[in-house]
């Protein structure tokens, strides 16, 4: 992005040195109060012009001063305004007398630094008039459209200075990348595969690896990127591609050569040891990853991230090892004793030794919160209801906005049967927490098992508005319509967005397949059941699934095969089953 730009000296046009002088005294401090001409002077159109060069500086110096300071009340955002306004008055009276680029420029950003888009915008649309096809313009014009999200707007304009300046490297990257950051892989190829080879710099080696990756283009990816690492071997981020690209490709063992290697780089990030010490214990070396750890930084972020790789890998022993390094701070902090809990009860199956470390932690601790929920959770698995529900009500009245609190004290109830106490919960949980996605998720499954499919829906489609990333609630939603055949375009719709979140989960592709079955295309129907079984192979109703589609396409053999792994896997709908396999 451009910000504002120096004005240099030269551009200030000579003056008679007395007239020059004359203004500067008569001024005082320019830091202390905005210049202003002397009463009743009169200026020659150089000496003017030079004058309001140095008013705007003035302006400049003054709001980068507010900025700097980076405090925002309603005080300084006022100053900055006024400022801002009298800066673009003056800048407007040079500009017209001496246009230059650099100048539209700092217009440009003066509106953007205030967050003025459109008229921002406007002032490079004036500029382009002037100076067509200019980068710099042009770029900046084009990101104006990317704030908005107006990626179509932002394409037009890249693609308009490309037809005239075909081969400025520059704009084109600039342009590939607009279309990855939007998932347009096969867009961002198509205009970085027609350079020339011996114009491709390693950016844009970078680039068309990138563009291929997105596309699954894995071989031809990890071509450009040892192409980019060949001519530029200190590219860090191309060095990344590639190792990845190998570990997603399961070749292990290059990738750990890749990661090694780029230890040796200066200043490389504590994520590079991360991902090695991953690779290591896929690797099933945790002697190596262990290494890897004590040999890096130790600052408490890399060992905490460290230790929890370790944990997730269920290597409780090279976890504990790490954490005893805390132990020899004074005081001793807290992230030490509530992850010494997790192994305890995880590693040691040791819950009173967990709560023994968990009870170390202090009530202004960050991880407090956090140890409440586990103690809750710890004491629930013990059978210690009472003390459970009294720590969780600790939680509730020290954080009363915490989702998981609420959610805790439902689990609670429901596992003792008091379904009334739980959906008490949740709501209480969604007044203190509103909108909160997994309290309306576990509302609207409460709702279902009562049978109140309308109510189920009211839910389901309150977390999609807010959150409409939420996979569980698009599918449910999704598959809801579809069962019951209504709106089957927007179930489609709707199931088909959670698949692109979640593409590898069985339940999702099962509704696909369900949405497909009840809008006539069994063909698509039956590719994706026979996906989601393989996916959740002990699933009842996904067989069942299975059995009506197959029955659809004519398929009695597969059909049968359908209904009966229904029954083996202990269906709650074996009267329906016997009766469809009798129909056979």
């Amino acid at each position: 992005m451009t910000y504002l730009s120096g004005i240099s000296r030269s551009t200030v046009k000579p003056v008679v040195f007395f007239a020059l002088l004359t203004i500067i005294m008569l001024q005082g401090c320019a830091s202390q109060k905005a210049m202003q001409p002397p009463m009743n002077a009169t200026l020659a159109p150089e000496a003017q012009l030079t004058f309001d060069y140095l008013v705007y500086m003035d302006y400049r110096t003054r709001l980068g001063q507010i900025m700097s300071k980076g405090i925002r009340t309603p005080q300084t955002i006022n100053e900055a305004a006024r400022i801002q306004k009298d800066a673009l008055v003056v800048l407007d009276r040079i500009i017209a007398a001496e246009p230059q680029v650099k100048l539209y420029l700092d217009k440009f950003a003066l509106y953007w630094t205030s967050q003025q888009i459109d008229e921002a915008r406007e002032t490079l649309k004036e500029a382009l008039e002037k100076y067509p096809f200019n980068r710099d313009l042009t770029i900046n014009l084009a990101n104006t459209y990317l704030v908005d999200n107006r990626s179509a707007d932002a394409e037009a304009v890249l693609i308009e200075y490309l037809h005239k300046k075909p081969d400025d490297l520059i704009m084109t990257s600039h342009l590939a990348r607009i279309y990855m950051e939007q998932r347009k892989f096969a867009q961002a190829l198509d205009i970085l595969k027609v350079i020339p080879f011996k114009k491709r710099t390693p950016q844009i080696l970078y680039l068309h690896g990138k563009a291929s990756a997105g596309l699954g283009l894995t071989k031809q990816a990890i071509k450009s990127f040892n192409k980019a690492v060949e001519a530029k071997p200190d590219f860090i981020e191309a060095w990344g591609e590639l190792a990845y690209l190998h570990e997603l490709d399961k070749n292990y063992s290059e990738a750990e050569k890749i990661y090694t290697r780029m230890l040796e780089f200066p200043d490389v990030s504590s994520h590079i040891r991360v991902r090695l010490l991953e690779l290591s214990l896929k690797l099933n070396n945790p002697e190596q990853a262990l290494k890897l750890v004590l040999e890096g930084p130790r600052n408490n972020a890399f060992l905490l991230e460290a230790a929890q790789v370790f944990l997730n890998g269920d290597f409780y022993g090279q976890a504990s090892t790490i954490l005893d390094i805390f132990a020899q701070q004074k005081p001793v902090p807290d992230a030490y004793y509530f992850f010494k809990a997790s192994i305890a009860y995880e590693g040691e199956d040791d819950p009173a030794k967990a709560l023994d470390y968990l009870n170390r932690i202090a009530v202004d601790s960050e991880h407090y919160d956090r140890s409440l929920q586990f103690k809750a959770h710890l004491l629930m698995n013990m059978g210690r209801d009472k003390e459970a529900l009294d720590v969780i009500r600790q939680g509730q009245t020290k954080l009363p906005e915490a989702a998981n609190f609420y959610l805790l004290e439902a689990a609670l109830h429901s596992s003792s049967g008091k379904d009334a106490l739980a959906e008490e919960a949740l709501l209480r949980g969604n007044e203190n927490s509103p909108d909160n996605p997994q309290i309306l998720f576990q509302l609207g499954m409460n709702a279902e098992r009562k049978g109140d499919l309308d109510q189920t829906l009211k839910y389901m489609e309150q977390i999609i508005s807010k959150h409409p990333d939420h996979a569980d609630a698009l599918n449910f939603v999704g598959y809801l319509l579809a069962d019951k055949g209504e709106q089957l375009d927007r179930a489609i719709v709707l199931i088909s967005q959670a698949n692109k979140l979640e593409p590898d989960n069985g339940y999702i592709i099962d509704s696909l397949a369900w949405v497909n079955y009840r809008s006539g295309n069994f063909e698509e129907a039956w590719k994706l059941i026979n996906r989601a079984v393989s996916l959740k192979p002990k699933q009842p109703e996904l067989w069942e699934h299975y059995g009506d589609i197959a029955a659809a396409r004519g398929n009695k053999e597969e059909a049968a095969k359908g209904y009966n792994n229904a029954l083996k896997f202990k269906s709650e709908n074996k009267d329906e089953l016997r009766k469809k396999l009798e129909e056979l």
